[in-house]
């Protein structure tokens, strides 16, 4: 009885050395070259996601049913067990069959939607998998010489039940992307469970992700925009 003991104690000790180590199980997942800036007030992130759509699913689009794209982003300090912020950018695609163009709707946190088309397949999924300075985190809470990293996951067709309803209830309640995890809210859960090691079942497809590391000190800052730009 001895030997299955200490395999089982073997087994908890490994289990709870990747519970609280997050990046280090994170570093598995590959790299993709991150644009990424810093405005007066936030951190924002630019990046592509197009190889979320495969040959069957492009020719899926102009079907007329709605065709949705979750992108969630956590910014990850090396070290530490929680995610210091949290994002997203929610998309629908549905292609008008009368106008023969897609409309998209697309969310980005408890922001409000965005209306926008698209003439070409290849242009509704630029739109939809596309993270164009998406605000990620408050600048003030980045530590000037600490080593960050921001972990994506793209979601084509979230088929949670329980996941929209938190994607609702996130666009609801105004979250600006700045909850932290262990509150209660599943929407992203844990850092390892959603990021590293998420259920397939959760969605018809998925990638994963991290950005290069970066000090906030290596950031380069916007430029204020032009007068009279609204943006």
């Amino acid at each position: 009885m001895r030997a299955p003991r200490l395999a089982l104690g073997s087994a908890l000790l490994v289990a709870a050395a990747l519970a609280a180590s997050p990046a280090r199980a994170a570093d598995e997942l590959p790299r993709r070259t991150t644009g990424l800036a810093l405005t007066p007030t936030q951190l924002v992130a630019s990046v592509g996601l197009p190889d979320l759509f495969e040959p069957e699913d492009r020719e899926r689009l102009t079907s007329g049913f709605v065709t949705r794209v979750l992108l969630r982003v956590a910014l990850q300090e090396e070290g530490a067990a929680e995610p210091v912020a949290l994002a997203f950018q929610r998309t629908e695609i549905v292609y008008d069959i009368w106008d023969e163009r897609f409309r998209l709707r697309v969310t980005r946190g408890a922001g409000p939607d965005v209306h926008l088309e698209a003439r070409t397949v290849d242009e509704a999924i630029a739109r939809a998998t596309t993270l164009w300075q998406l605000p990620v985190a408050d600048a003030a809470r980045l530590r000037p010489g600490a080593t960050y990293v921001l972990a994506f996951r793209g979601d084509l067709n979230p088929i949670s039940e329980e996941l929209m309803a938190d994607v609702r209830r996130w666009i609801v309640q105004p979250a600006r992307g700045e909850r932290r995890v262990g509150t209660g809210d599943s929407f992203f859960g844990s850092f390892v469970s959603i990021f590293v090691n998420p259920r397939l079942e959760d969605s018809e497809r998925q990638i994963r992700f991290l950005s290069q590391r970066f000090d906030p000190r290596q950031v380069h800052a916007l430029p204020p925009p032009p007068a009279g730009d609204r943006r």
